[in-house]
């Protein structure tokens, strides 16, 4: 167990030392010393958990003025690297990659284009993913899986259920693989990944398919299967495709990404959906080959 980080009777990190907050220009502008300080993060001279000095004496380190100084801590609260909190103290965050990146999710609602690099990055992530849980899933794990599965199935009626179970499942296919890394990788695609469920988990025959894909992805798994398991997830994966240009294509003008008139909007559901096909049809041929 990582030992908690010790603290002076100030309850500041002791590894915090004023010469590591270099004095900089009056002039510097408030992300200059958000920099500064992402540095002393990167270098692990702040730690997670650790307690940064009192506004005012950080201020007074880098010989900057506490507007300045309150500005360039905001934007790291918006990046989720560091936590103010009120009448306590700004702490320096665990640095969670989920939470790290976290804020971006209003961008994918938006941008459908992004959406697309999201699917592709499901392809390589998962579908590599998969055939390392085919062999490396225990008994215990495929029995959870069954159990998502016949959960999922049960909640057809429940959209925004099925949206969380559908995560849940994938994220527990993920973890049967036994790769840290890889686990963190699907934790992010998840996070962001729920933008497209919103806007494909509202049509019945896209959850029905789903429930179709995931069974057959268990069996795979059952039988300890690699091909068929990453062949079962492809599938799914392009099922989630054709729903995705299946939402877009069924958007409301002036509602869709990019739309801003009807023409508009018409016209960028139609490219879009294109490039989803033939981002999709690569990317999956890519990985079968």
């Amino acid at each position: 167990m990582k030992p908690e980080p010790q603290t002076t009777a100030s309850g500041e990190a002791p590894a915090i030392r004023e010469n590591r907050f270099a004095v900089v220009s009056r002039s510097t502008l408030p992300e200059e010393i958000a920099n500064r300080l992402l540095t002393q993060i990167r270098e692990q001279e702040l730690r997670p958990g650790d307690k940064l000095p009192a506004e005012r004496s950080l201020a007074q380190m880098m010989v900057v003025s506490r507007p300045v100084l309150r500005e360039a801590l905001r934007a790291l609260a918006l990046m989720r690297v560091v936590d103010i909190r009120q009448g306590d103290g700004t702490y320096n965050t665990s640095h969670e990659p989920k939470q790290l990146i976290s804020h971006l999710d209003f961008v994918f609602p938006k941008d459908s284009v992004a959406m697309v690099q999201l699917l592709e990055a499901r392809r390589v992530v998962e579908g590599g993913n998969v055939r390392l849980a085919a062999v490396r899933a225990t008994e215990s794990e495929v029995a959870a899986l069954q159990a998502l599965v016949a959960a999922l199935a049960a909640c057809m009626d429940d959209p925004d259920r099925f949206s969380e179970v559908d995560i849940e499942l994938h994220v527990a296919v993920c973890a049967a693989a036994h790769n840290f890394l890889l686990l963190q990788f699907m934790d992010i695609l998840s996070t962001l990944g729920r933008a497209s469920r919103e806007r494909t988990g509202g049509l019945r025959e896209v959850r029905e398919a789903a429930v179709r894909d995931h069974q057959r992805l268990v069996k795979a798994l059952l039988a300890h299967d690699p091909d068929a398991a990453e062949r079962a997830m492809l599938d799914h994966l392009d099922h989630v495709e054709e729903g995705l240009r299946s939402a877009i294509d069924t958007e409301v003008p002036g509602t869709g990404t990019g739309a801003a008139t009807g023409a508009t909007a018409g016209t960028t559901a139609g490219t879009t959906a294109g490039t989803i096909q033939d981002a999709g049809r690569g990317a999956t041929h890519g990985a079968r080959r």
